[in-house]
């Protein structure tokens, strides 16, 4: 059962990560948790990122500038290692110059 409930969510959260034409109606109506507005809002205070987030529940964006390109990996490895005990959920995060050129994604299930 147990096992179950975990592919079920894996599920959910990789249908949630993926890029799609609706991610920018999801804008319209997600309403962030309070944790994610917390975590986002020093996120986006940190000089590295020039914008933050959320599409969906599960899926954060963060625009770098293309000097830092190079460490885009590195960058989604902080955050997602920063926000799974800030945020307690699955989430993934995408790190991107262009929205549609993502450079590194992280997930945590």
């Amino acid at each position: 059962m147990r096992r179950n409930v975990i592919v079920l969510c894996l599920a959910v959260a990789a249908l949630f990560a993926l890029p799609s034409s609706n991610s920018e109606a999801l804008d319209s109506y997600y309403q962030m948790t309070p944790s994610q507005k917390h975590f986002t809002t020093i996120i986006a205070q940190l000089k590295t990122f020039r914008n933050v987030e959320w599409t969906s529940p599960v899926s954060m964006w963060v625009q770098i500038p293309s000097s830092q390109a190079g460490r885009a990996s590195e960058l989604a490895d902080t955050i997602e290692d920063r926000a799974r005990s800030a945020l307690n959920q699955p989430f993934c995060v995408h790190i991107y110059v262009k929205k549609e050129d993502p450079l590194a994604r992280y997930c945590v299930y």
